[in-house]
């Protein structure tokens, strides 16, 4: 007998929702029997639905009985005759724009089986600006999922995992503008009881408690070897082969935030000296070694980190006026300010976000250069800026070394770093060609060009008693051919800040001890994939855990601080 699990598709097209009134009504009215008689309307690109699907879709349309008032106006086989789509509607035609009420929906299945894959769906008479709570969010999530695949199969998943968003807005023709929120709640697959990674159901439900978006992809587990749980090491064993040097890492930080969340600008920060936990990636499971990045079809690079000592002279760069920014356009990168277009880009806020604290400009010279500079709304301070310049002068050589860039990457810093930069880590990525994995059938490969570099990349980050101060960082390009400029990003403190004295701290041991009791490393399953192929099984690994907890421990007492994250709950 064929054993098939769901996966995630991974497909979600997060701005389509349905209809919430015409669920209730036919619910109310008992109107539960789905025929297949389905209006279709006449045009070229409908394609006979396959009956496996026309089956799942009357299944589906049980469920969800306000999908069965739209019409068919699109049935097609996609991606090499293996997806079937269909497409519904209730009006004529799908005119963007339309401030009249309307409702549509695109589902995709599998051709073959008629296994349903993922379905979406959008309509004027859902939209609202709530957010939906998380327990109506889980409970009609938990309530859909059982009655798609049963009480039995519903064990195949884990506990849900439920995530704020995805918002999406309609901008008419009239200028009004429509709203929708949701959220999304993801059920992990399990295999042997252990969630297999990025492997889920996830569904979208919004503030009507009505599901809005479902996706999952079956996965045929007849001829895999799966590793068996019973193989792994304990997590005592583990923990000896977890070396605090590769696993944990000590930070500053200057403006650490008392939560995270939209308001970002009004909440307080204080430094903070903390232990991080280092992203080491897995530990396989029976051996307890770290698993090689060629096995997980990862790009391979090895970081380089060298010190830096500078003199910066904490030039300011302030734009408080459009005319301020087309003279440093000018300064910065030798264009002519005063010949071109400046515009303000006008950022998209929705009704429940803070206004941005940013400004966003474009200027656009007269031989197709464009620029672009983000400030501060209130004082002017530049936080970025750069240039793009035509196609034609990034496809010759590069005429000037890295070395010769470097050093005007450097002067750079020097004139416009914080006085307080006077130690600097420059941080390089040296990536190595991706090994082919050998389960990969080369044969399947599509062609790859090479994406040849323009620009000398240098990222940097202050140091403090030797010590990385995460959030104090610089990010330079220059172009290969000019030797100029032509991207850079600053860090602009608040306010001035002392850090607090790296002597007198918990060990990394003690700090190792406290991250394991709050987010421990937990079996699981990674399934890797190069390109759109898979590997032949699982592997299953230890990682860390940050399901229930995600933070930091404070080095001056050893206690574990939990991210305040602003989850906007209700």
């Amino acid at each position: 007998m064929k054993r098939t699990l769901p996966l995630t598709a991974l497909f979600l097209s997060s701005s389509l929702m349905l209809t919430p009134s015409v669920l209730a009504e036919e619910a109310e009215s008992g109107a539960t029997q789905v025929t297949s008689t389905q209006t279709v309307k006449a045009t070229e690109a409908l394609t006979p639905i396959p009956a496996a699907v026309q089956k799942t879709m009357d299944r589906l349309f049980t469920l969800q009985p306000e999908l069965k008032k739209l019409n068919i106006t699109r049935s097609e086989s996609w991606e090499n005759d293996q997806l079937f789509v269909v497409q519904l509607s209730d009006r004529p035609e799908m005119e963007i724009g339309n401030s009249k009420e309307y409702a549509y929906a695109h589902l995709e299945f599998d051709k073959k089986t008629g296994e349903l894959l993922s379905f979406s769906a959008h309509a004027t008479a859902w939209a609202s600006e709530k957010l939906p709570s998380r327990q109506l969010a889980q409970d009609t999530a938990e309530r859909f999922l059982t009655q798609w695949f049963s009480v039995e199969d519903r064990q195949q998943f884990g506990k849900p995992t439920t995530y704020s968003g995805p918002d999406s807005a309609d901008h008419n023709e009239d200028g009004t503008v429509i709203y929708w929120r949701a959220r999304s709640v993801e059920f992990p697959l399990l295999l042997n009881g252990i969630p297999i990674e990025n492997r889920n159901v996830r569904l979208n439900v919004d503030s009507f408690g009505h599901i809005t978006n479902y996706s999952y992809t079956p996965v045929d587990l007849d001829t895999v070897k799966i590793p068996k749980p019973d193989t792994a090491l304990s997590i005592e064993e583990i923990k000896k082969n977890i070396t605090t040097t590769d696993s944990i890492s000590l930070n500053y930080v200057e403006e650490q935030p008392e939560k995270y969340g939209q308001d970002s600008k009004n909440i307080k920060t204080k430094p903070v000296l903390r232990y991080d936990l280092n992203d080491f990636g897995y530990l396989h499971a029976q051996t307890g070694k770290k698993v090689d990045e060629k096995e997980l079809a990862f790009v391979q690079s090895k970081p380089t980190k060298t010190k830096i000592i500078l003199h910066p002279k904490g030039q300011a760069l302030i734009a408080r006026s459009e005319e301020e920014v087309k003279q440093l356009f000018t300064k910065l990168f030798d264009i002519n300010g005063a010949a071109g277009t400046l515009r303000v880009d006008q950022s998209f806020n929705y009704p429940w976000e803070k206004e941005s604290p940013y400004l966003n400009y474009r200027f656009d010279t007269k031989d197709g250069q464009v620029a672009y500079m983000t400030t501060d709304r209130k004082t002017g301070h530049v936080y970025s800026a750069s240039l793009s310049t035509n196609g034609e002068q990034k496809k010759q050589a590069a005429r000037i070394t890295e070395e010769q860039a470097f050093a005007v990457a450097r002067d750079f810093l020097e004139t416009y770093a914080d006085p307080s930069a006077t130690n600097l880590e420059l941080q390089q990525d040296i990536v190595e060609e991706s090994e082919i994995p050998s389960w990969v059938d080369k044969s399947k490969l599509p062609e790859m060009t090479v994406h040849q570099n323009d620009e000398y990349e240098f990222s940097f980050t202050k140091l403090h008693q030797g010590i990385p101060v995460q959030d104090h960082n610089y990010y330079i390009t220059i172009d290969k051919q000019t030797g100029k400029v032509v991207t850079f990003s600053l860090f602009t403190p608040s306010e001035k800040v002392e850090l607090p004295d790296s002597r007198n701290i918990v060990t990394k041991e003690q700090a190792l001890t406290t991250f394991i009791k709050h987010e421990p490393l937990k079996l699981k399953y990674t399934w890797p994939r190069y390109m759109d192929q898979q590997a032949p099984a699982p592997l299953l690994v230890y990682a860390w855990d940050h399901s229930n907890e995600f933070g930091y421990v404070d080095a001056l007492t050893g206690e574990y601080i939990k991210e305040p994250i602003d989850q906007e709950d209700e």
